[in-house]
């Protein structure tokens, strides 16, 4: 029987344009999907956020991309914009459904570590 739970990631955008978009979205879902040993048909969907200072592309065209999200539904929505908060951030939440249900091994990578250290010790 499938158990469901939730992975997250984030990953910080050096300049806003389409290839760096890419780079970002293809290199945190590729470690996402390694390191909680799952696939495309392990997901129920994939949501991401990304800040007002990312314009060029939306993440989850660029996840679409990939190749790894070819019939599993993704969503975008904007980040709120809190005053002081890091900023050219793209984050993701994953709901997966998958047989053995381990630990979920949280991807933050290219500065975007500083938002849960304890992930990352």
């Amino acid at each position: 029987m499938k158990k469901e739970y939730a992975i997250r990631g984030a990953v910080c955008i050096p300049f806003d344009n389409p290839k760096d978009i890419d780079s970002g979205v293809s290199d945190m879902m590729r470690r996402l999907y390694e390191e909680n040993n799952i696939g495309e048909e392990d997901i129920a969907f994939v949501l991401f956020s990304q800040t007002g200072d990312l314009k060029s592309k939306n993440a989850a065209a660029a996840f679409r991309q990939t190749g790894l999200a070819g019939r599993t539904p993704l969503f975008c929505v904007a980040e709120a914009d809190i005053s002081g908060s890091l900023r050219k951030v793209i984050r993701v939440l994953v709901l997966v459904a998958h047989e053995e249900l381990s630990p979920a091994r949280h991807v933050y990578i290219n500065g975007a570590e500083i938002l849960r250290p304890d992930y990352n010790s």
